[in-house]
């Protein structure tokens, strides 16, 4: 599972970032509609490839 600063990173540039309350909070995929599941990851199966994108940067 990543880590919250991973978390925070990948919603900060995510372009599927879909926050559950609009209540001001960083983004983070720990905040994002699409982060769900028994297995607690993305349902779009996209967190790995914008973590990489990232590291690419």
């Amino acid at each position: 599972m990543p880590n919250e600063d991973q978390m925070r990173a990948v919603g900060e540039t995510c372009t599927e970032y879909w926050p559950i309350d609009e209540d001001g909070s960083p983004a983070s995929c720990s905040n994002c509609n699409y982060w769900e599941g028994d297995d607690l990851k993305c349902e779009l199966d996209i967190f790995e490839l914008q973590l990489t994108n990232l590291d690419q940067t």
